[in-house]
């Protein structure tokens, strides 16, 4: 059954061709420049950067924090353990979970790429450069799309894991900076 041309499907199926097209690019330059600085995967790099120094966490939890399965994690951690990037070990109360966590090698290559980043990756160049009205109702329309698809929960989850990670990393970071919340659902 053919859908009816109106301006709102031709708008529907624009914004989800962007979106996609725009993950694929995205995806495309972080391989290009996780390989070109550290010979690792985007996989690999994301994964590294979903750590916490000093804060273990599960394989599982890892899967929920890269939405994806816990058996894609699994070969990224043997990957990232072959390279000295990762340590695992028994987790003390359930001998049954592997708890990953970061060697101060993985921690140099967090702490190089959160100096790097801005310079390196285009996206954050163009995101910087919107004004900060445009900059907001973006994020704003992200959230409502991405609440819609992934759930509420989810969201607040991923704003917390962010604030945590530029808390953490981020040199420009100030007291002031407050992430987002998510509205009311509609």
């Amino acid at each position: 059954m053919m859908t009816e041309l109106t301006r709102e499907n031709m708008e529907v199926h624009q914004v989800i061709r962007l979106v996609a097209s725009i993950q694929r690019v995205q995806d495309n330059l972080l391989d290009q420049y996780a390989r070109v600085n550290w010979g690792l995967t985007s996989g690999q790099l994301r994964l590294l950067l979903a750590l916490v120094p000093g804060r273990p966490v599960s394989g599982r939890e890892l899967a929920r924090r890269l939405f994806t399965d816990p058996a894609n994690v699994s070969g990224l951690l043997r990957r990232l353990a072959g390279k000295g990037l990762i340590s695992m070990h028994e987790s003390p109360t359930d001998r049954r979970v592997q708890l990953v966590s970061l060697t101060p090698s993985g921690e140099e290559i967090q702490a190089e790429h959160w100096k790097r980043r801005q310079g390196e990756l285009a996206s954050y160049e163009y995101l910087r450069s919107l004004p900060a009205e445009e900059r907001s109702e973006l994020l704003q329309s992200l959230l409502r799309y991405a609440t819609h698809l992934i759930g509420r929960e989810r969201v607040e989850e991923l704003l917390d894991a962010v604030e945590e990670e530029v808390r953490h990393h981020g040199p420009d970071t100030h007291e002031s900076a407050r992430r987002v919340r998510v509205g009311p659902e509609s």
